[in-house]
C-alpha cells in the first residue's frame, strides 16, 4: 500500500501554478500584501471510525514517519523509555493512541481505535497485518504529512520568494508575525506542524506559540451544543435529501449493486438513523488517496457523486440559511473582521507587532460554511447552493489576503451603503447590517488624502485604499456583494473587493460570542 504520488491524488485540493503570469496579473508591483490569514483543512488521514469492514482492511499502515515522531515525543516528555525498534506493535502503538489521540468530548470517534463493527467474523478475510506503521483511526497519515508540507511550501515560493511579503528565515519574535491556531484534534495540530515547516523547512528550535481553545470554546467548529442551530440544521437536511430524491436514490441503487457495500448497508444502516453517503465518503475517499485496491465500480466519477451528495446531506443547509451558517462558524467570522481592522490599523500607524500571517488549521465543518459566507448573495429570493457543490479536499484552504493600492485610483463611485459601513452607532438586526459588529469606531476616524492621520469625525472613506481578495484553492472567490458599483477594485475587477464590500458580504454571519450564546437560545 504504497503512498500515492503528490500529483496523481484526485482526493486533495489543487494549488494555482505560480508562473510569471500568474504572478504579473495578481500581484502587480502597485498592489502590496498587508495581512493573510490561511484556513486549510487537515491533510490525508484514515477513516474516524471502522466502518465497512467488508471494504475497508482492519489495519491501515501509512504512519510510520508519524508514528516515530509521535514515539519521539512521548521519550522526550519522559512518558516512554527504551528502543521502539525492541517494541512490538501493539506496545509501540499503545502509548501514542492513549496519549497522543485523547478523545475530543466533541466526537464518540475522534479517539477510538475500532468501532462495534471491528469483529473477528468481518475480518475473516482480512489479511492486513498489524506494524509499527499502522495508524489509528482519524489520525493524519504519512501522505496527509506530505500535503500540508505542500501547502507550505506554496505558500513559502509566493509570499517569501516571489513577494517577499514574509522574511526568508523566522526571526528572533516570530511570535509577533504569526498567529498559529487548530483545533485539538491531533489530526488538524499535526497538519499545522507540516504546513509550518514547508513555509518554514529550516526552522530553528525557536518556540512557537501555538493557540488551542477548549471545545466549548473553539469557533473553529460548529458548536452542536446550540440546541437552535442543531434544530434548523436537521430539518434543513431533511429536506435537501427530500428534495433530490431521485438522484439520492439512485446513488443508493448504484452503492446497493457493490457487494461490499451492500453487505455494509444490510447488516449496519438503518434509515433514518445514518446518512448513507457521508458514510461511504469517509471509507472510500481516504482509500482512493492512499492508492488503496477498491471494486471496479468505484472509480473516480462514483466518488465525485458521492462526495456531493455527501455534502446535499451535510453542507447545502449552509447556503440556504445565513442564521444556520452564522450560528455554524459566525464566532469565527467575527474574529477574521477584526483581524482585518487590526491589520489596517497596524499598517497605518507601521505596527510591526501585528500578525503578518495567521493560520488556523481545522476540518472540512471549517471551511464549507465559510464557503457558504463568502458565496451568499442576499439578491436571490431562494438562496442555494451551487451547482458543483461538493466535500472540501483534503489539505483545501481558504486564503484571506488583505490589500493595499499603492498608486490606482480609489473607485469613485460611492456604493449606496458606504454611508452606514462606517456608522458607529447600535448594530441593527443581523440581516440589515453592512460592516460586522465589533469593527472599531476608529478604523473610521482617519483622513483621506496625501497625508492621512487620525481625526476625530468619522470618514466613511476612510478605507478605501485597502481591498480583500479570498482564494479557495486555486480560485478565487467572486464575493456578490463585491460586484457592486464602487465595491470593487477599478482595474482588478469584483475579484478584489474594497474592505467594505468585503465587510458587508461577511456582516451578517458576523456575531459576538454574546450574540453566538443568545441566538443558540432563541426557540
Amino acid at each position: 500500500m504504497a503512498s500515492p504520488a503528490f500529483d496523481s491524488n484526485p482526493m486533495r485540493a489543487p494549488l494555482p501554478a505560480l508562473t510569471p503570469e500568474f504572478v504579473a496579473q495578481h500581484y502587480p508591483p502597485h498592489l502590496q500584501v498587508v495581512h493573510v490569514d490561511l484556513l486549510h483543512r487537515h491533510g490525508e488521514r484514515t477513516p474516524v471510525a471502522h466502518r465497512i469492514p467488508q471494504l475497508s482492511p482492519k489495519h491501515w499502515n501509512f504512519c510510520a514517519t508519524g508514528n516515530q515522531l509521535h514515539q519521539e515525543f512521548l521519550r522526550t516528555v519522559g512518558l516512554v523509555t527504551g528502543s521502539s525498534a525492541s517494541r512490538t506493535a501493539d506496545q509501540q502503538q499503545s502509548p501514542w493512541q492513549n496519549y497522543v489521540f485523547k478523545q475530543d468530548p466533541r466526537s464518540s470517534t475522534g479517539g477510538s481505535v475500532f468501532a462495534v463493527s471491528s469483529t473477528a467474523k468481518a475480518h475473516s478475510s482480512d489479511t492486513s497485518q498489524q506494524t509499527s506503521a499502522t495508524c489509528g483511526f482519524g489520525q493524519l497519515t504519512d501522505t496527509g504529512r506530505q500535503g500540508l508540507a505542500a501547502l507550505g511550501a506554496h505558500m513559502r515560493a509566493l509570499y517569501v520568494d516571489t513577494l517577499n511579503f514574509l522574511p526568508s528565515t523566522l526571526p528572533a519574535d516570530a511570535g509577533s508575525m504569526l498567529h498559529l491556531r487548530t483545533t485539538s484534534y491531533s489530526r488538524a495540530f499535526e497538519s499545522l506542524q507540516h504546513t509550518l515547516g514547508g513555509l518554514y523547512p529550516n526552522m530553528s528550535s525557536s518556540m512557537l506559540r501555538v493557540h488551542v481553545r477548549p471545545s466549548d470554546r473553539d469557533n473553529l467548529f460548529p458548536d452542536f451544543g446550540c440546541k437552535n442551530m442543531l434544530r434548523q440544521f436537521v430539518k434543513l437536511n431533511k429536506q435537501n435529501i427530500d428534495n433530490c430524491g431521485q438522484e439520492y436514490q439512485q446513488l443508493y441503487q448504484d452503492m446497493l449493486a457493490v457487494p461490499s457495500l451492500r453487505a455494509f448497508f444490510e447488516q449496519e444502516y438503518k434509515p433514518g438513523k445514518a446518512r448513507v453517503a457521508i458514510s461511504v465518503m469517509d471509507v472510500v475517499v481516504p482509500m482512493r488517496a492512499h492508492d488503496m485496491n477498491l471494486p471496479p465500480e468505484i472509480n473516480d466519477n462514483f466518488i465525485e457523486r458521492v462526495a456531493r451528495m455527501a455534502a446535499i446531506e451535510y453542507l447545502q443547509s449552509s447556503w440556504q440559511s445565513p442564521a444556520l451558517a452564522r450560528m455554524q462558524i459566525g464566532r469565527l467570522v467575527h474574529e477574521l473582521a477584526n483581524n482585518m481592522a487590526s491589520s489596517v490599523q497596524a499598517d497605518r500607524t507601521h505596527n510591526s507587532t501585528n500578525p503578518r500571517l495567521s493560520i488556523y488549521s481545522g476540518h472540512d465543518t471549517t471551511l464549507a460554511p465559510l464557503l457558504a459566507v463568502f458565496g451568499h448573495d442576499a439578491e436571490q429570493q431562494t438562496p442555494d447552493a451551487p451547482a458543483d457543490l461538493t466535500w472540501p479536499k483534503f489539505a483545501a484552504s481558504i486564503r484571506i489576503e488583505l490589500l493595499k493600492d499603492t498608486q490606482s485610483q480609489c473607485p469613485t463611485v460611492q456604493p449606496a451603503w458606504e454611508q452606514d459601513a462606517a456608522d458607529p452607532s447600535a448594530d441593527p438586526p443581523f440581516d440589515q447590517r453592512v460592516r460586522p459588529s465589533g469593527v472599531p469606531r476608529s478604523l473610521y476616524q482617519w483622513s483621506s488624502g496625501r497625508n492621512p492621520r487620525p481625526i476625530t469625525q468619522i470618514n466613511p472613506r476612510a478605507t478605501r485604499d485597502y481591498y480583500v481578495r479570498v482564494w479557495h484553492d486555486d480560485r478565487i472567490l467572486l464575493l456578490p456583494t463585491c460586484r457592486d458599483p464602487g465595491a470593487h477594485h477599478a482595474k482588478l475587477g469584483s475579484s478584489v473587493c474594497t474592505l467594505d464590500g468585503f465587510f458587508k458580504q461577511i456582516a451578517r454571519f458576523s456575531t459576538s460570542e454574546k450574540e453566538a450564546r443568545l441566538e443558540c437560545l432563541q426557540c
